[in-house]
């Protein structure tokens, strides 16, 4: 009987658990480019990712490193399963770091990266480098950081924009949402097949 009463109930659906860990990097005079509905919006597009916000007291290398160490340890995922999200001076410092070897992770999303020559040689990487830059400002420093980027053999997509106050915050979410659900789709996929180890 207790069986036929067991088959009777209806099966509760199994949630998948994430296999993507977005880090949000987040300082405290950043700008936000994504405000909290847009946040709400990415978490409920992307079901196989966790997101989680890594609050940095500076947007040097030490502070990213051990927040990004700490979120792994709190989250028990692999640098392979991590996105990172950084805006502004955090965002160039997550790229430097990427670029040289020393943050190893699945992708990062950089918006409105401080253009410049980079100060050392790049680092092959597996990291899968998404940018979103600012259009107006110095053009030869603008192409010079292009230019590296390209021409290192990376799996690195850019895109220019005009991020000047009221006009760009707009264009500027929606790439980053494209970029975002981009990465979690192929991060979860090489995570299902054991693809891509770091």
């Amino acid at each position: 009987m207790s069986e036929i009463l067991h088959s009777a109930v209806p099966a509760r659906p199994v949630r998948t658990p994430a296999s993507v860990l977005v880090g949000v990097l987040v300082t405290p005079d950043a700008p936000a480019v994504a405000i909290p509905e847009t946040f709400a919006r990415w978490r409920a597009l992307t079901p196989l990712a966790t997101w989680l916000p890594i609050m940095l007291g500076e947007p040097g290398y030490a502070d990213i490193l051990s927040g990004v160490a700490a979120a792994l340890s709190r989250s028990g995922m692999t640098p392979r399963q991590l996105i990172l999200l950084g805006e502004g001076p955090v965002a160039r410092s997550m790229l430097e770091l990427a670029l040289q070897g020393e943050l190893p992770c699945g992708g990062i999303v950089a918006i409105d990266v401080p253009c410049g020559a980079l100060p050392f040689r790049i680092v092959p990487t597996v990291t899968a480098l998404r940018l979103v830059i600012r259009r107006d400002g110095d053009e030869e420093l603008r192409g010079n950081l292009i230019g590296a980027l390209r021409s290192a053999d990376l799996d690195a997509r850019i895109i220019t924009l005009d991020l000047t106050a009221g006009r760009g915050a707009g264009a500027a979410a929606s790439v980053t949402e494209t970029f975002v659900l981009e990465l979690v789709a192929t991060i979860s996929r090489r995570t299902k097949d054991g693809v891509g180890d770091l």
